[in-house]
């Protein structure tokens, strides 16, 4: 399925989240999509949540094409992908790697507070 694909039936369906079994990342490559478009991508018995939006900005603003990659790659777990980034989720990657982009101001103040939480965590 295309993102196209994926971003008409998330409208049609108006649904919170749609479930979706692959995306290739690079199409994402200067794609903006809303924040808060969130899909659950299923594969081989693995389910993962994901912010398109967030992830199109990680893409395209935060030299993070590698981590989106392996992200949607349900071949790697959350622990692989924390082993190789330090994080678990899209929103700490955004948080330790893309500010101070601000896309909005309450992402902004979240992703402060979380950078801080995610840097003491490591240290621990």
């Amino acid at each position: 399925m295309s993102l196209a694909e994926i971003l008409e039936r998330f409208k049609l369906e108006e649904e919170d989240v749609i479930t979706i079994e692959n995306l290739n990342p690079d199409e994402l490559k200067g794609v903006e999509i809303k924040l808060g478009t969130n899909v659950i991508l299923q594969m081989k018995g693995r389910k993962r949540i994901i912010d398109l939006g967030l992830l199109s900005i990680i893409f395209n603003k935060c030299d993070g094409v590698n981590f989106v990659k392996d992200f949607l790659n349900l071949n790697y777990s959350l622990d692989d992908i924390h082993r190789r980034y330090r994080v678990y989720t899209e929103l700490e990657y955004f948080s330790l790697n893309c500010p101070p982009i601000v896309v909005d101001p309450d992402l902004a103040e979240v992703a402060t507070k979380l950078k801080a939480f995610i840097l003491s965590r490591e240290k621990s």
